[in-house]
């Protein structure tokens, strides 16, 4: 409520007052509400948590199977243990790509003709594209193996052509 002064009139500078009161009135909406996102995401959390769980097994699946197939690709290097190889580090950098990486693409501006796009490539799991990184590293020999054959095959390809 409004002071009145000893003049009778109402004053101006106790008015600002009651739109304080509406601003705590809003923040402690907004505080209510981030609580129940946060209350929303901590259930959102333990399914995270399983999710994690089967994430980290079908890595170590998909690690398991590069591993593999190299040593056997070290051993007899035949097309047969080639094409296996080479499918399963595709489906691993398949699998890593899909979960350690996020692509965004944005618009500017509203003039069509102006307009550029905009791609914003966001890294979402940092160990598992260090986690990639090292496998690629450890499996530099069976993947030199690979670019000499692809090399070999591109030469065959202009020969024919």
């Amino acid at each position: 409520m409004a002071r009145i002064d000893s003049l009778g009139e109402a004053s101006s500078w106790l008015i600002p007052e009651k739109k304080k009161a509406g601003k705590k009135e809003k923040t402690q909406r907004k505080a209510f509400s981030q609580m129940v996102e946060k209350a929303a995401e901590g259930e959102g959390a333990e399914q995270e948590d399983v999710a994690q769980s089967d994430s980290r097994q079908g890595v170590q699946e998909l690690l398991d199977g590069v591993f593999a197939s190299g040593e056997t690709l070290k051993k007899a290097p035949t097309m047969e243990t080639i094409k296996d190889y080479r499918q399963k580090v595709k489906d691993f950098l398949k699998y890593v790509v899909q979960k350690s990486v996020r692509v965004e693409e944005t618009l500017s501006g509203a003039n069509i003709l102006k307009r550029k796009r905009f791609t914003l490539v966001r890294v979402i799991d940092e160990k598992l594209d260090a986690l990639a990184a090292s496998v690629l590293a450890v499996q530099k020999e069976q993947i030199s193996i690979l670019a000499q054959i692809d090399q070999i095959n591109g030469m065959l390809v202009d020969l024919v052509s």
